[in-house]
């Protein structure tokens, strides 16, 4: 499976992208790990994947302290070709509006084994709970600009 991960926090996506590769390695079912840092480049590099793991809120800019939440693009879009879409966030109004539509949705902070089994095993995996507060924004996020494949 080809995998894409839509974070604008790349310290956060290179650090699961490798969690999930450690999960990984005994059945090898992870074939690629994509980064990227916004919803264009995930729009653009969705077809090449089978799966997308995607945040569900990003900078209006990559110098923006506004957030939006326009990850419902990028869901709407890997629906319509097949991909398995799962969203992972800290903002209690994405999880909602997942789970009023059955997207499977988890809240972060998710344990690695759990976005693993909502990706690879487990497609009816909805979050169950509600977060308690919003995941804190580091002030030193430098979002990735463009793909990136951790070398593993």
């Amino acid at each position: 499976m080809k995998l894409l991960i839509v974070e604008d926090n790349s310290a956060l996506a290179e650090l699961t992208a490798q969690l999930l590769h450690s999960l990984d390695t005994p059945r090898q079912y992870l074939e690629a790990i994509t980064l990227v840092s916004d919803l264009q480049a995930a729009m653009l590099c969705l077809p090449e994947h089978d799966a997308v793991l995607c945040d569900g809120m990003f900078p209006l800019s990559h110098k923006s302290g506004y957030v939006v939440e326009k990850w419902d693009v990028v869901r709407q879009e890997a629906h319509r070709r097949g991909i398995h879409f799962v969203l992972c966030s800290g903002s209690a109004s994405a999880l909602d509006c997942a789970r009023e539509s059955n997207i499977p949705a988890l809240a972060k902070p998710a344990a690695t084994a759990e976005i693993y089994a909502a990706l690879t095993g487990h497609r009816g995996y909805v979050v169950a709970k509600r977060p308690r507060e919003q995941a804190p924004r580091p002030e030193n996020q430098h979002p990735i600009g463009e793909d990136y494949v951790p070398h593993f």
